[in-house]
């Protein structure tokens, strides 16, 4: 006997996602403002963990992961100060102990080349994402340790290598954002993890900003809530100020020709402000609590990775500590980007401008890069210097410098070799940007990347 064929009455979202429907409205239309689009894999609810598992991945995590040294601390490194915390809030919330083993044991996977022990971190991230995903749905209120998982969660995506991460990682980072607007950070005191949580979130939030094309709809305020007298939260209160410059020079563009030029004019004025609060006021204010200038130093050896220095560029800097090196970069960073508006605008405005003062801070920048890099300091120091070379890296491709270029690739491949696929992503879309600027070919070149890349067995090391 034959019988109607079986058709499923559920939402069309679960049927793609293989997983009982509901036929809710939340079912139909899930949460996106805190997990966004990405759909979780339907995993068995079974699969577990064993504590004794979790604390040895763990454990193995934080060994390999953060080098022994007594420079490293909270103040230096948000990402090892949540790391270190972990344990006092294991038990605490599913999603947040699920994501911090998924990226343990992603990264663990990494580092030995286990293909098996890789797809065990997909899939304790993917049970990571739908336990969120049921904690919103179920109504629970968003909380910090729902922020700190959030965090782990685009810190994953930095290391995986899908075509969709830096997607994924942006929804997460908004996700974040939509987290802290809705737990009041804004007017209640937070404790010093919290404040690790959120200063994490602006590093996270002012690189996708500036870097990638989701800068628009980046949420800018998150830049500023909890926003204190210190170097690094006005360093992104400036950032914040200048996003609003570079959506306002791209609205320009749509005006009618006989308001453009005042509109440009009036930016222009806006983006001298702006420097004029980046070289006067910051480094004569909130700046002179780091201590101390960074200094030049030439180096004809000591370096043992050739991507460290230029062939042509012997000088870099060292600084009193991590933090201020961190600073002192996202401080070049916003330089860079606001005098880079103000050239596009020049342009414009009257068809020429001189694009020096955007190459001496690309050059400062990777003047910084060997002492973030060094072994005991590089994986503190992976997403900052990513966010720097990024920017150092576009300059140089508008100006069709090739050495400067070509370090900055290096640069991306010593990071990728590290475990953070992100960087091979990055160096793979500048490359073709290359050849687009030089009128050269882009797909066979740009392909041959990841074999490049992959060539080197050992990885580059920094005495």
């Amino acid at each position: 006997m034959v019988g109607r064929p079986f058709t499923s009455s559920g939402c069309a979202n679960c049927r793609k996602r293989k997983i009982k429907s509901t036929q809710t409205g939340e079912a139909k239309r899930p949460v996106r403002q805190l997990v966004g689009q990405i759909k979780p894999l339907a995993l068995s609810s079974t699969f577990s963990v064993s504590a004794e598992v979790r604390a040895q991945l763990f454990s193995n995590f934080m060994d390999t992961f953060f080098a022994s040294s007594s420079s490293i601390n909270g103040k230096n490194d948000s990402l090892y100060f949540l790391m270190a915390r972990f344990p006092t809030l294991a038990g605490e919330s599913e999603p947040l102990d699920r994501s911090v083993i998924a990226l343990a044991t992603t990264f663990l996977a990494k580092t030995k080349d286990d293909r098996w022990l890789g797809r065990e971190g997909l899939e304790i991230y993917n049970t990571a994402l739908n336990s969120m995903q049921y904690a919103l749905q179920r109504g629970s209120s968003p909380s910090p340790n729902m922020l700190y998982a959030t965090i782990i969660f685009h810190t994953y995506e930095t290391m995986n290598g899908g075509d969709a991460s830096s997607r994924n990682c942006f929804t997460h980072i908004q996700g974040a954002a939509a987290i802290m607007t809705q737990t009041n950070f804004k007017t209640q005191d937070v404790d010093s993890l919290t404040k690790a949580m959120l200063t994490r979130q602006k590093w996270a939030t002012a690189h996708f900003m500036i870097n990638t094309e989701y800068g628009s709809n980046a949420d800018r305020g998150c830049l500023l809530v909890q926003r204190e007298s210190t170097p690094i939260d006005e360093m992104f209160g400036l950032v914040a100020e200048w996003s609003i410059l570079r959506n306002d020079l791209n609205k320009i563009a749509a005006l009618e020709a006989t308001y453009r030029e005042a509109a440009y004019e009036t930016l222009l004025r806006r983006c001298y402000q702006l420097e004029k609060k980046l070289h006067e006021d910051w480094l004569n204010g909130p700046a002179l609590q780091l201590d101390g200038d960074p200094s030049l130093s030439c180096r004809e050896g000591g370096w043992s990775d050739s991507s460290l220095m230029s062939n042509s560029d012997r000088f870099s800097y060292e600084f009193k500590n991590l933090n201020a090196a961190k600073i002192y970069l996202l401080y070049w960073v916003t330089s860079l980007v606001t005098s880079r508006v103000i050239y596009e605008a020049e342009v414009l405005l009257h068809g020429h401008c001189d694009p020096t003062k955007m190459v001496s801070y690309a050059t400062k920048i990777l003047r910084s890069v060997p002492y973030l890099m060094q072994r005991e300091r590089q994986m503190s120091s992976v997403h900052v210097v990513i966010f720097g070379v990024s920017q150092a890296s576009r300059c140089y491709i508008h100006c069709g410098k090739k050495e400067e270029f070509e370090r900055c690739q290096e640069i991306y491949r010593l990071i990728a070799l590290r475990g953070f696929d992100m960087a091979f992503h990055m160096a793979k879309e500048h490359l073709a940007y290359w050849y687009l600027a030089q009128g050269q070919p882009v797909a066979t070149k740009a392909s041959s990347l990841r074999s490049e890349m992959d060539s080197t067995s050992e990885l580059p090391s920094v005495s």
